[in-house]
C-alpha cells in the first residue's frame, strides 16, 4: 500500500509539472504581435526593426533608395543599412556593419552586382535568418559574414555585431541615405571623442523637392559608443575619403566608420543615443536609458520586450484562433511603434519655432 501511495504521488508530481511547463511556455501577447506583417508596399513607419512604444529610436533596416514607400521592402533580400529614425517625413543616422574596403556609397537595388565598389556598401541578407519580434531584429549580412542585432531603448540604440576574422572590420556611421521623405544635409559634423566614442550632429531639411526651403527642418545629434576600442576612425564628405581622420564637417554627403581587427565569431556592442536638443542632450539619454545594461545585451532586449508586453496584454482577446489574435496584436503594436515622441529624459525638446523648451511632468 505505502509503495502505491508513493507511486502515486509521484505521479501526480509529474503532471503538476507538466502542466506548470505547458502554462509556462503559452504564447503571451508579445508574441502573437509580428513587425514583419505588412512590411511589403509600406510606408516608411512600417518597418520591421527594434523600437520601444513611442520610441524617438526606431532601430531597422534600410534596402530601397529614396521613393513613396521607401524604407525597408520585405521583398527585396539585402540591406543597406540600419537607422535610427523613422518618423513621419523625418530620418536620421544610419548604420552599417561592414568588412573589407570602405565604400560609403549607397546604390539602388538593382546595382549590377553585389560585391565590389559598383554594388557601395549594401549587403545581402539570408532571409532565414532575419528574425523580428517587438523590441529585437537580427539578420545575417551575407557579403560581410556579420551577424547583426538590434535592440532598443527609448531613445537609445543597441548593437551586437558578430564578426568574422578580419583586419578590415568597419562600422560606418552614414548621416545622408535613401528616405521615404528625402532629406537633404545643411550642415554636420562628426568628432572623435575617445578610442570608444563618436558624437556629432547633422542639421536635416525634409521637402525641399517640394519646394524651396522644404517643410521640416530639424537637427539630429547623437553619440556612439563602444565596448571595444577601434583602431582608428576614417571619415568621408562627398568623394573625399580619409583613412584616418577625427573629425569632418560639411554638408551633403558626410560620414565616419570606426576600423577594427576582429577574430572569427568576435561581438562587438555599440550603443547610441539620439536627441533633437543637444549632443549632451543624447549622450544624456545614453547615460540614464543605457549604462544601467552594463553592456548586457541580453538584458536590454529582455527589457523591451516585458515592456511590450505588459502594454499589449492591457487588453485580452478571448478567442480560439490564432490568426485573429495575430492580426489583432501586430496591429495594436504598430499603432503604438509608428508614432514617435520628441523630447529627452529630462523633458526638454525643440518646438515648431526650434527653442528649447521643458516639459513640467518628463514622465
Amino acid at each position: 500500500m505505502t509503495g502505491n501511495k508513493n507511486l502515486r504521488t509521484i505521479v501526480l508530481c509529474l503532471l503538476l509539472l507538466s502542466i506548470i511547463e505547458i502554462h509556462g511556455q503559452q504564447k503571451q501577447p508579445v508574441d502573437y504581435a509580428d513587425p514583419l506583417i505588412g512590411t511589403s508596399e509600406s510606408r516608411w513607419m512600417l518597418n520591421p526593426g527594434a523600437s520601444m512604444p513611442f520610441g524617438m529610436v526606431q532601430l531597422s533596416p534600410d534596402n530601397q533608395s529614396s521613393d513613396w514607400k521607401a524604407g525597408y521592402e520585405y521583398a527585396l533580400e539585402s540591406v543597406s543599412g540600419f537607422s535610427h529614425i523613422h518618423a513621419w517625413t523625418m530620418a536620421g543616422l544610419s548604420v552599417m556593419p561592414t568588412t573589407g574596403m570602405v565604400n560609403p556609397k549607397i546604390y539602388p537595388p538593382d546595382a549590377p552586382t553585389t560585391t565590389g565598389e559598383t554594388a557601395g556598401h549594401r549587403s545581402r541578407i539570408r532571409k532565414s535568418t532575419e528574425v523580428a519580434t517587438p523590441g529585437y531584429y537580427a539578420v545575417d549580412l551575407i557579403n560581410y559574414r556579420i551577424k547583426t542585432e538590434l535592440t532598443s531603448t527609448t531613445r537609445g540604440g543597441f548593437f551586437r555585431m558578430t564578426f568574422p576574422e578580419s583586419k578590415e572590420a568597419h562600422v560606418l556611421f552614414n548621416l545622408l541615405f535613401p528616405a521615404e521623405y528625402p532629406f537633404v544635409v545643411l550642415d554636420a559634423k562628426i568628432t572623435r571623442v575617445s578610442d570608444t566614442e563618436i558624437e556629432g550632429y547633422s542639421k536635416q531639411q525634409s521637402g525641399n523637392w517640394m519646394k524651396e526651403g522644404g517643410f521640416n527642418d530639424y537637427t539630429v545629434h547623437f553619440v556612439a559608443r563602444f565596448n571595444k576600442p577601434f583602431k582608428s576612425l576614417g571619415t568621408w564628405n562627398g568623394n573625399k575619403i580619409s583613412a584616418i581622420s577625427n573629425d569632418v564637417a560639411g554638408k551633403g554627403d558626410v560620414g565616419a566608420f570606426a576600423n577594427f581587427e576582429t577574430k572569427d565569431k568576435e561581438v562587438i556592442l555599440m550603443q547610441t543615443a539620439i536627441s533633437y536638443v543637444s549632443i549632451e542632450q543624447a549622450r544624456l539619454n545614453m547615460d540614464t536609458e543605457l549604462k544601467p545594461f552594463n553592456w548586457d545585451f541580453d538584458a536590454a532586449r529582455t527589457k523591451a520586450r516585458n515592456t511590450w508586453n505588459e502594454l499589449l496584454s492591457k487588453i485580452e482577446v478571448e478567442t480560439s484562433s490564432e490568426e485573429n489574435k495575430t492580426k489583432f496584436y501586430t496591429n495594436l503594436y504598430r499603432s503604438y511603434s509608428a508614432r514617435s515622441i520628441l523630447s529627452d529624459v529630462n523633458g526638454k525638446y525643440i518646438d515648431p519655432c526650434e527653442n528649447i523648451q521643458q516639459l513640467v511632468d518628463p514622465h
